[in-house]
C-alpha cells in the first residue's frame, strides 16, 4: 500500500479527503456528535468506564464489574478520546466520528488497492469513488461508536495482504498478514471466520509456485497468537476460564432464538432495554448469565427444530434483502434500497468465479462465510457493513462485464452487417 500511495498520492488523498470531508458534513448538519444518553451502548460504556481507571468493565451504563463483552480494541480508543476530550462529551462524540470518518474515507483507498490486484484498476476507481460519494454508506461513520466501520476498512486491507502473500511469499509479507489478523482479532472477532480461507489461498498458490510457504505460514500464525494472548490470558485470569476474545455470542443467539421468535434479536431481552435482564446480569455475573441464555437457546433449538430452522432460513434471505429495517427505528434507507445492493453484488460474485478472478476465493469466503454467525443468531443491517466496500466492487465488476460483453455483442453485429 504503502509503495501504491507513491504511484497514486492524488487519487489516494482525494477518497481519503473527500470521503472525511462529505461524512464530518455530514455529521455536522444532522449534529450527530450529541451524545445520546439514553442509548449508552456497550463500548462506549467500557470506554467510560477505562477513562475513569476503572479498568475494562460495566458494559450496560453502571458499574457491573469486569467484562469480555466486546473485543478489546474499539473500547480503548474510544476510551483514549474520552480521556482527552470528556467523557460522553460532544466534543469526544464528534473525534470519535471524525476518527470514523478518516477510516471510511481510508475504505475507498483500499476498494481500489484490491481492484487493482483482482478486477482491475478501472473498476476498482469507479467502486472507489461510488463508496466516497454515496450518501448509502455514511451512516455507521457518522452515528455509531462500534466497530463497524473499522471492519469494513480492515476486511479489503486484509484481502489485499493475503493477495501479496500469493503473489510475493517473502517474511514480511507473511508477517504483514498475521499483524492485520491480530488487528482484526482484536476489533471484530466475527470476522475471524474468514481467516482460515486467507492463510489457505495464500499458502496453497505459493505452494504451487514452489515457494517455501510452511516457515511464512508458521510466522504468521506466530504473529497473529502473540497479539491476541495478552487478552486471552487476561480474560483467564479475570473470570477463571477461557473466553475467546468476546463473551457474548451465546447471548446473541438466545436473543434471536426462542419459541414464538421473530428471529431477529428482540430488544426486550436486552439488558440495556429491560431492567429486570439487567438485575439478572448483575445478580449472575457476565459468565452465568451468558451460560443460562446459551443453555435457553440450546433447549429451544433441541425442543423446536423445525422451528429454528425455519427461523434460520429465513435470517439468511433477511440479512441480504433489509427486512430487518422494519423492526428497527430507521430514519435512512427502506429495505428497496437495501437489496438492491446485496442482489447486484451477488451477481458479480458470479461473474467473479466463472471467469476464475484472481483472489477469487476470497470474495466467496466473504459472502459466503462470514454471515453464517448472523444467519444462526440474528441478522442486522449494521453488520452487513463489513463486506459492503466487496458488495461494491462486485458490483461495479458487474456492469464492468455486461457493458463489455454488449459491446462486443454490438460490435460482432455490425461486423456482420457490414460483411453481408
Amino acid at each position: 500500500m504503502r509503495s501504491e500511495a507513491t504511484s497514486h498520492p492524488l487519487l489516494y488523498a482525494s477518497l481519503v479527503g473527500v470521503g472525511f470531508v462529505l461524512r464530518f458534513g455530514f455529521m455536522l448538519w444532522h449534529q450527530l456528535y450529541e451524545f445520546p444518553s439514553t442509548a449508552i451502548y456497550e463500548v462506549s460504556s467500557i470506554a467510560a468506564h477505562i477513562a475513569r481507571g476503572q479498568g475494562f468493565s460495566s458494559p450496560f451504563a453502571i458499574d457491573t464489574g469486569p467484562t469480555a463483552w466486546v473485543a478489546p480494541a474499539y473500547p480503548y480508543m474510544v476510551a483514549a478520546v474520552f480521556k482527552l476530550f470528556g467523557i460522553y462529551s460532544a466534543l469526544s462524540m464528534g473525534v470519535v466520528l471524525g476518527i470514523q470518518c478518516v477510516m471510511a474515507g481510508a475504505t475507498g483507498v483500499a476498494i481500489f488497492a484490491l481492484a487493482k490486484r483482482t478486477v482491475g484498476e478501472r473498476v476498482g476507481l469507479w467502486a472507489a469513488w461510488i463508496w466516497t460519494l454515496s450518501p448509502f454508506f455514511f451512516r455507521w461513520p457518522t452515528s455509531w461508536i462500534w466497530d463497524f466501520t473499522a471492519s469494513a476498512l480492515l476486511l479489503p486491507l486484509v484481502f489485499i495482504a493475503a493477495l501479496d502473500v500469493a503473489e510475493k511469499g517473502s517474511t514480511r509479507s507473511w508477517l504483514r498478514l498475521g499483524g492485520i489478523w491480530g488487528i482484526i482479532a482484536l476489533t471484530n472477532p466475527a470476522l475471524l471466520s474468514v481467516m482460515p480461507f486467507t492463510l489457505v489461498y495464500a499458502g496453497f498458490v505459493n505452494y504451487q509456485a514452489k515457494r517455501r510457504w510452511i516457515a511464512g505460514l508458521a510466522l504468521s500464525a506466530a504473529v497473529f497468537g502473540a497479539m491476541i494472548l495478552p487478552w486471552l490470558v487476561r480474560n483467564e485470569m479475570v473470570f477463571g476460564h477461557p473466553v475467546f476474545l468476546r463473551s457474548n455470542y451465546w447471548f446473541e443467539f438466545h436473543l434471536g432464538n426462542y419459541h414464538y421468535s421473530n428471529g431477529m434479536g428482540f430488544a426486550g431481552k436486552h439488558p440495556t432495554q429491560n431492567p429486570r435482564e439487567l438485575q439478572k446480569y448483575i445478580k449472575l455475573g457476565e459468565y452465568e448469565y451468558i451460560r443460562q441464555a446459551k443453555d435457553d437457546a440450546l433447549q429451544f433449538v433441541r425442543s423446536y427444530p423445525a422451528e429454528y430452522l425455519d427461523l434460520t432460513l429465513h435470517r439468511v434471505w433477511w440479512f441480504w434483502d433489509g427486512t430487518t429495517l422494519l423492526y428497527q427505528r430507521n430514519d435512512w434507507w427502506q429495505p428497496w434500497k437495501f437489496w438492491v445492493l446485496s442482489c447486484t453484488g451477488w451477481l458479480g460474485l458470479l461473474f467473479v468465479l466463472t471467469r476464475r478472478v484472481r483472489g477469487w476465493l476470497l470474495y466467496a469466503t466473504a459472502l459466503v462465510i462470514y454471515p453464517i454467525p448472523y444467519y444462526l443468531a440474528w441478522p442486522s443491517t449494521r453488520y452487513r457493513h463489513a463486506i459492503e466496500p466487496l458488495l461494491v466492487l462486485l458490483s461495479v465488476y458487474l456492469g464492468y462485464v455486461l457493458l463489455g460483453d454488449i459491446r462486443e455483442a454490438l460490435q460482432r453485429a455490425k461486423a456482420q452487417n457490414t460483411g453481408t
